[in-house]
């Protein structure tokens, strides 16, 4: 016999997890090609990156570990880490717009929560 407390609708796959957020994914998921396999974004992040920003990041949390966000649960400490990054680069006298190509920074930045182009006008700002 089948008891009502086991008969619920499922309103969340918890066992599908986006692959750059790790958030649990919705009915509203995309499935996305990423080099050569495929994988579960959630709508957020689909809305939030590119293609291309969403294929950068799933190599580097396959190579280097973690994923968007998982240092960070504040605007305080992304905002601490955006500084730490901008005076390193003063102190480095490093050309800011050539952080595209820098990956442990980008990297970083991810896992603080920081988008590509939230990066890149940060260091604008923060190191002029």
């Amino acid at each position: 016999m089948i008891t009502p407390e086991l008969v619920e609708e499922k309103k969340s796959f918890s066992f599908v997890k986006c692959r750059i957020c790790r958030r649990n994914a919705n009915p509203e998921i995309t499935i996305k090609k990423m080099g050569t396999s495929f994988g579960v974004i959630c709508k957020e992040c689909s809305r939030s990156f590119t293609n291309r920003e969403i294929e950068l990041m799933h190599n580097m949390f396959t190579a280097f570990g973690g994923y968007f966000s998982q240092m960070s649960n504040s605007k305080e400490i992304t905002s601490s880490k955006l500084k730490k990054i901008a005076n390193d680069y003063k102190k480095r006298n490093k050309n800011n717009v050539i952080i595209k190509n820098e990956i442990k920074t980008l990297h970083s930045a991810f896992l603080y929560g920081i988008k590509p182009q939230q990066l890149v006008k940060s260091l604008k700002l923060l190191t002029n």
